[in-house]
């Protein structure tokens, strides 16, 4: 899992050299057939990265987008009306049948089809109109990484290509460099800090974001889940204060993902609630350029502040390895095999 993480910068670089042509073929085909909404199908990781997607979609292209429940075609069979939209599905590796399930019911209903995986021979991709290849490699580790990252990466070029003027090209290009400067400070301030020791011991904790680092939160809580057997629960900081905060108390621990702008200082709001309630947030992300409404501020070991030179829409590919690596370490601190969870398996197909 760790080898695999170190390898995200150099697969997103072969990713921005070597993908275009998938990308510029589905951004013309979106183009040509002009879909008024968007639903983004996943499962597990891919539906993270479907999250981040909505995220994008709405904000950047103006498209009303949700996400596609599976079991709504797989399971209960409903007929939908598909007609004058666009389905794009997200899946590692391309053989979640309830997945292909809705591409094929979309497709046959008059929408616009496009496949993003790692595996361009799949089920999936030979259901799909449009294939969008990862090109992350092969995967060994249980536990999705770097095609989590290729995933995020994916879908900003495509919405890149859609909307060219939005800037993200730039930022995508410097995103190798940042993401092994990363990798470097995130291994560091692990080693250096309590917060391995602080997540190993715990039984339960909470990961926070908002914003394009919703998708964020949930994917490094499901890798505590899945690596470490800690009871980790994503959640928006929005949602949080709607019941779920009554969670937060000393000995849970509490890991905030960053954004940057107007947003961080909305976060930053509620992790100083949190503090005010005595609990010791830890915090991964942006550094803070707009001041809280409150004077609290997370404590400096407690924080990994990352000077990226990454606008928000881009930051989760980086924002998401430093909890890689948590997750990681904290699965070996409590003497288990990050690569292979017990009852886990590379590939699940859902039906």
């Amino acid at each position: 899992m760790v080898d695999e993480i170190r390898q995200i910068p150099a697969r997103v670089g072969d990713l921005l050299a070597d993908g275009d042509a998938g990308v510029a073929a589905a951004a013309e085909a979106i183009a040509r057939a002009s879909p008024s909404w968007a639903s983004i199908a996943g499962r597990g990781t891919s539906d993270h990265a479907a999250t981040f997607g909505r995220y994008l979609f709405e904000t950047l292209l103006g498209m009303p987008t949700g996400l596609a429940a599976p079991s709504v075609t797989s399971v209960y069979q409903a007929s939908l009306d598909w007609r004058g939209g666009l389905l794009v599905a997200v899946s590692q590796s391309g053989q979640s049948p309830d997945v292909i399930a809705v591409v094929e019911a979309a497709r046959g209903g008059g929408a616009l089809t496009i496949a993003v995986t790692n595996d361009v021979r799949s089920e999936l991709a030979a259901a799909a109109e449009c294939v969008i290849d990862c090109r992350a490699g092969p995967e060994r580790s249980v536990a999705a990484t770097k095609t989590y990252v290729a995933e995020l990466v994916v879908i900003a070029m495509l919405v890149d290509r859609l909307r060219p003027g939005i800037g993200l090209r730039p930022a995508l290009l410097r995103l190798p460099t940042a993401l092994r400067k990363v990798i470097e400070e995130a291994e560091a301030w692990l080693a250096t800090t309590r917060i391995v020791t602080e997540f190993a011991s715990a039984d339960r904790a909470l990961i926070v974001s908002r914003g394009y680092n919703l998708a964020t939160a949930l994917e490094v809580a499901l890798k505590l889940k899945e690596t470490t057997g800690l009871f980790a629960d994503g959640f928006s900081t929005a949602d949080l204060e709607h019941g779920p905060v009554t969670l937060a108390a000393a000995d849970v621990p509490v890991l905030a993902i960053r954004p940057s702008g107007a947003m961080g200082a909305r976060v930053d709001d509620v992790l100083s609630r949190l503090m005010a309630a005595g609990v010791e947030p830890w915090s991964v992300g942006a550094v803070a350029r707009v001041r809280s409404r409150h004077a609290a501020h997370v404590p400096r070991d407690h924080a990994l502040a990352l000077d990226l030179d990454l606008p928000d829409p881009i930051s989760p590919a980086a924002f998401v390895v430093p909890g890689q690596l948590l997750a990681e370490a904290v699965a070996r601190r409590r003497g288990l095999d990050p690569d292979a969870p017990r009852g886990l398996a590379k590939i699940t197909r859902t039906t």
